[in-house]
């Protein structure tokens, strides 16, 4: 309710109340005091209504302010590790250039993404019989990373019972049966 609303709703109470009043044969001092008393709580009504209508609006442009302020050292802040980020890696491009193509890839300067990954062996060195048998070794390589959750699962405990005692969460250990069970069925095909 807008406090104008309320405004015109006190005047015509009072309006309201001013006619029901029964008349007294002396029309002097009560009707006026009455009248004066209605005024008064009226303006002081209205004065209140202002005042926190005032307040509000301190609020208000108090918080945009911090908003905005806020929104200024984050882009401030934003543009910083832009800049630095571009810094790193043209530093990172220039130490590449730099490094001739042999130091680059010798045994202890390799980078650390490749380092991680396994050389691969032409397929030719690599006899058939012998690609069976690590192909069924990696199939194997669930059951024997997880020996205690098979033991577990084997001897007919819960998911909920296995994830508690490795401190594993239930999902992950339902993906590893599932995978498990993938892996038989793959190798019965």
């Amino acid at each position: 309710m807008e406090p104008w609303h309320t405004i015109v709703l006190l005047g015509a109470v009072a309006v309201v109340f001013a006619v029901i009043m029964p008349r007294k044969s002396a029309p002097g001092s009560d009707q006026s005091s009455t009248v004066r008393n209605m005024e008064t709580a009226l303006e002081q009504f209205m004065e209140n209504m202002e005042a926190d209508n005032r307040e509000m609006v301190e609020l208000v442009t108090s918080a945009q302010k911090e908003a905005q302020e806020q929104a200024k050292r984050r882009e401030e802040r934003i543009n910083q590790l832009e800049q630095r980020c571009g810094e790193l890696e043209q530093s990172l491009v220039n130490q590449a250039k730099s490094q001739p193509a042999a130091e680059a890839f010798a045994p202890g300067n390799q980078p650390a993404a490749a380092s991680h990954e396994p050389e691969a062996m032409p397929e030719s060195a690599i006899p058939e019989t012998a690609a069976e048998e690590v192909q069924e070794q990696e199939a194997a390589s669930i059951r024997n990373r997880y020996t205690e959750l098979f033991a577990l699962h084997d001897n007919g405990k819960s998911v909920e019972a296995i994830a508690k005692k490795l401190g594993m969460n239930k999902g992950e250990v339902l993906l590893i049966l599932q995978l498990s069970r993938q892996e038989e069925e793959s190798r019965h095909e």
